[in-house]
C-alpha cells in the first residue's frame, strides 16, 4: 500500500457543500429511482474501482474480493429475504480519472439502475464518485483511507476501510506505550511527508497527536514532492543534526526507500520510524530494501501474517481468496472483504429492491468480528457518526527479518516490539 487507497487523483477544487446536496438529492433522486419488478431474480450491485491507471492494484483487489463473497451468496442460494435473488455485479473502472469515475458512477446509477455501490478503492475517485451517488441518494459503502471522506457530512456514503485519522492516531499512542514499556527515551521528534493529499493529511494528524502528548519537542516537519525526490541525504542530514528520537513518516513506496536508505548511509538511529500504512507494507519496501528495512514500524488495518490469529471462519476466507487467486490477501482486499460483507448483510435484512430501504439497512449494520467469516479485519463493522468504521482498529506491525508482523495489540501480535530500535552498527 498505498499510492493511494490515500489520495490518488486528489485535486485541490472546491467541492459540493452538505446543504447543496441535499437539495439537489431530493430531485435527482425522485427522478432516478430504480424500477424493478416485484420479484426480481437479480440484485444490481455497482462496482467502480480502478482496473485502468495508477490504482489498478487496489482496484483489482478490490474487484477480486466484491466477486468472492458475491460468488458465496450466490452458490448458498442467494439474498433469502428476496426469495434467493442473486447478486448481480455491474463493474466499471474509474481508470484512477475524476471525470470518469463521476461519469461511470452517473452510468451505473441512471443506465444501469444500480441499488447500491462499492467502491472505489482510491480517495479521490472516491470523493467525486461518493457525490454523484449523494445526488441520487444511492447507498454506497467504500474503502478508500483519506480521513477526510467522511467529514464532508454525507448521508448516503459509509466507509468500511480504516482511515489516516486511526492509523496516525494509533503510531503516537504506540510510541508513549514504549516509553513506558520497554523505556525508549523520546524527547525530540520530526514529522517527514510527502506533499500530495496523503501525506499532508497524515502530518497534519500527526502534528495534531503529537501536541496532545504534550512532553515532546516537535523539532521540524519535513514536506517533499515524492515524484521529484532522487536522493534523501539532505532531509536525513538535517532529521540527524536536529538530534531526532522518533520521526512520524508518510511517504509512497519508492520516496520511503530512498529515505530509509538514506537513514542507513548517514547512520541516523532512531528509537522508531512510524508510517501510517503507506511505504513498508508494500512489497517493493521489503523486496528493494532487504534487511535494511528491518524494524520500520507501520500501523494498518490488515496485513497477511495476521491470517494466523484469524477466527476459523475468516482463516477460511483467507484461505479462499488465496486459493482463488494465487495471491495473498492485501490490504485493500481486506477492507473489501468488509465492505461487501456489509452490503450483504444490509441485502439479508430489505423485502425489496427499494435503494431507500438498502439505505436504511446499511446504517444499521453491527456486524462482530468472527460473527461473518467475511470480516476479517479486526473487529467488525458498525458505523459511527460519520460513517466510519468505529469497530475497525488499527494494528502495529514492525518488519522484522524481513516479515512484516504484527507486534500489537496483544491478542494478534505474532512477536514483541523491537524498540528502540538497534543501532546502524549493530546491525547484521
Amino acid at each position: 500500500m498505498e499510492k493511494d487507497q490515500h489520495s490518488i487523483g486528489q485535486d485541490n477544487r472546491r467541492w459540493t457543500r452538505r446543504t447543496v446536496l441535499k437539495q439537489a438529492a431530493a430531485v435527482a433522486g425522485a427522478a432516478f429511482l430504480p424500477r424493478f419488478a416485484s420479484a426480481a431474480t437479480e440484485i444490481p450491485i455497482g462496482v467502480v474501482v480502478g482496473l485502468t491507471g495508477a490504482a489498478a492494484d487496489y482496484g483489482r483487489d478490490a474487484l477480486r474480493a466484491f466477486e468472492l463473497v458475491a460468488d458465496r451468496v450466490n452458490l448458498s442460494g442467494g439474498i433469502k429475504s428476496l426469495g434467493g435473488a442473486k447478486i448481480k455485479l455491474l463493474v466499471a473502472d474509474h481508470q484512477t480519472d475524476l471525470r470518469v469515475a463521476s461519469s461511470e458512477t452517473e452510468r451505473l446509477i441512471t443506465r444501469e439502475n444500480v441499488l447500491g455501490i462499492l467502491g472505489w478503492a482510491a480517495s479521490g475517485p472516491a470523493r467525486v464518485g461518493s457525490e454523484v451517488g449523494e445526488r441520487y441518494q444511492v447507498p454506497s459503502i467504500d474503502t478508500s483511507v483519506d480521513y477526510k471522506l467522511t467529514e464532508r457530512g454525507l448521508k448516503y456514503f459509509y466507509r468500511a476501510a480504516i482511515n489516516t485519522r486511526q492509523t496516525c492516531n494509533r503510531g503516537v499512542e504506540f510510541v508513549q506505550e514504549m516509553e513506558k514499556t520497554q523505556g525508549a527515551a523520546v524527547k525530540r521528534v520530526a514529522i517527514v511527508h510527502e506533499d500530495l493529499a496523503y501525506g499532508t493529511g497524515a502530518g497534519d494528524l500527526f502534528k495534531e497527536a503529537i501536541e496532545r502528548v504534550g512532553r515532546w519537542q516537535l523539532v521540524d516537519r519535513v514536506a517533499y514532492t515524492a515524484a521529484k525526490l532522487t536522493e534523501a541525504t539532505g532531509i536525513v542530514n538535517k532529521l540527524k543534526a536536529q538530534n531526532v528520537d522518533v520521526v512520524f513518516q508518510a511517504s509512497y513506496p519508492a520516496d520511503g526507500i530512498l529515505i530509509q536508505r538514506a537513514m542507513k548511509q548517514l547512520r541516523l538511529d532512531l528509537v522508531a520510524n512510524v508510517h501510517p500504512a503507506g511505504a513498508p507494507p508494500n512489497l517493493q519496501y521489503v523486496g528493494n530494501l532487504k534487511s535494511d528495512a528491518n524494524y520500520v514500524i507501520t500501523t494498518l488495518g490488515w496485513t497477511s501474517s495476521m491470517a494466523e490469529r484469524l477466527p476459523a471462519g475468516a482463516k477460511a476466507t483467507v484461505d479462499e481468496y488465496t486459493k482463488r487467486y494465487k495471491v495473498a490477501v492485501q490490504d485493500q482486499a481486506g477492507y473489501s472483504l468488509s465492505a461487501a460483507a456489509a452490503m450483504v448483510a444490509a441485502l439479508s435484512r430489505i423485502k425489496s429492491l427499494d435503494r431507500a430501504e438498502l439505505w436504511q439497512a446499511i446504517d444499521k449494520i453491527d456486524l462482530s468480528f468472527g460473527q461473518d467469516p467475511n470480516v476479517i479485519i479486526p473487529f467488525g463493522i458498525k458505523w459511527d457518526e460519520k460513517h466510519d468504521n468505529a469497530k475497525a482498529q488499527a494494528v502495529v506491525t514492525q518488519i522484522l527479518g524481513q516479515q512484516l508482523v504484527v507486534v500489537s495489540p496483544k491478542d494478534l501480535a505474532l512477536q514483541a516490539p523491537v524498540v528502540p530500535a538497534p543501532s546502524w552498527n549493530k546491525r547484521g
